[in-house]
């Protein structure tokens, strides 16, 4: 099967990116740009000095690509925000991230704008995950998580019997047109996130065609590419950099807060921080609420997820178990705690830990999803896991297994 992601305008994208990044005027911003980061508090840490380079490249390169497909009359369908390295196309693309990427999820990027009209193509495969698209407008330049006009899910879009639909985007109500987002003046991204639960499923095969608008202007030199990238950079990596400082109102550690609702009304989360020795884990019990996505991940102090293809950084609903009275129990810990749903910290002391449900019945009260959360002594951690799942080293062999075959699957050329 044709892989959705492997497309033209990928490549072309990544292979501009990796052109880009290495110029010396956008290599002289990143360097400025890592000055926010060394000032900031979280360098200071442990776990903060190891990272914080790896974030400032993925946050960099996630500008780049950004900026790239940024060109709303000749619009593309591009996989941003995702942390792993991937090598197809000849190249190996360092991958790029922010905001606790989530690895379950292929995020996609179009650029449009308000005074012109498009149509977004899409075939759903038998094998996808939960589909969700927004229209979003207000950022700061790029940075910025933007102001969600709409939203459409997998539950909501009208599709023909091959899993073919067409969102229309224009200025216009919708009238009596299925599968439409209306415009506002100004520049706007359209956001696609496919959320697999299995990382055997594909993400829906995505194109845009823009029927009508202002004339284009001249596509843009890479010379003017780079004075966007470099003139962008402070400020996006400031946002970023800031991100974490009151996201979830920067709680106290180990603890969880929720639920938060996602603009567009698609799902929700809970989140909080992590503080762990190698004495303590930190004990979460869920329900899934018959929602259609559930996951489980953590990040470093600054956001980025660990590599998630070689280790148990994240759990989704096919990946966890349940326990026998249908509530689902992960550790959070340092040390193998020998139970199926372990969420490795990856050698980190401090970090990030983020719950998303997506697709939840209408009715269902999201303030029940968690049902506790407690911080334990690794010698007292027996007592609290009665008949939760566990798992042998060999479990653990086929769940790492398991996970690098879904990647690979993935990113197939």
């Amino acid at each position: 099967m044709t892989n959705p992601l492997a497309t033209p305008a990928q490549r072309a994208a990544e292979t501009l990116a990796l052109k880009l990044a290495n110029d010396p005027a956008i290599r002289v911003a990143r360097e400025a740009a890592r000055g926010v980061l060394l000032a900031d508090p979280v360098a200071a840490t442990c776990d903060g000095a190891q990272g914080l380079d790896r974030a400032l490249d993925q946050w960099v390169m996630a500008l780049i690509v950004r900026v790239i497909n940024a060109d709303r009359a000749r619009p593309q369908v591009v996989w941003n925000v995702y942390n792993p390295a991937r090598q197809w196309f000849g190249h190996v693309y360092p991958g790029a991230a922010v905001a606790i990427d989530n690895p379950d999820n292929v995020n996609r990027e179009i650029p449009i704008d308000g005074s012109s009209r498009y149509a977004i193509h899409g075939q759903m495969g038998a094998a996808r995950g939960q589909f969700t698209i927004e229209i979003v407008a207000d950022f700061d330049g790029y940075a910025g998580l933007g102001r969600t006009l709409a939203a459409l899910t997998s539950q909501q879009l009208v599709v023909d019997g091959d899993g073919r639909f067409t969102i229309s985007v224009d200025a216009d109500p919708a009238g009596d047109r299925p599968n439409h987002f209306q415009s506002e003046p100004g520049d706007l991204w359209i956001f696609a996130r496919d959320s697999l639960w299995d990382w055997q499923q594909d993400p829906v095969a995505l194109s845009v065609e823009r029927l009508s608008g202002p004339v284009a202007a001249p596509v843009r030199s890479e010379a003017a590419l780079i004075a966007e990238i470099t003139g962008e950079m402070p400020r996006w990596v400031k946002f970023w950099c800031s991100f974490k400082d009151d996201f979830q109102g920067n709680p106290e550690p180990n603890k969880l807060i929720g639920p938060v609702g996602r603009p567009g009304g698609w799902g929700c989360l809970y989140g909080g921080k992590f503080a762990l020795d190698a004495d303590h884990a930190v004990v979460v019990t869920t329900l899934d609420g018959g929602a259609a996505y559930t996951g489980f991940q953590i990040s470093d102090p600054w956001t980025l997820s660990p590599e998630p293809a070689l280790r148990l950084a994240s759990a989704n609903r096919t990946q966890a178990k349940a326990n026998a009275d249908g509530t689902t129990t992960y550790v959070v810990a340092a040390i193998d705690p020998g139970v199926w749903n372990w969420i490795d910290t990856c050698g980190l002391d401090i970090g990030w830990m983020l719950l998303r449900w997506q697709g939840i019945p209408a009715g269902t009260d999201a303030a029940t999803l968690v049902r506790s959360v407690a911080l334990i002594k690794r010698a007292d951690l027996e007592g609290h896991l009665a008949g939760v799942p566990r798992a042998t080293i060999a479990d653990r062999a086929a769940q790492i297994a398991a996970r690098v075959a879904g990647h690979e699957r993935r990113v197939r050329a």
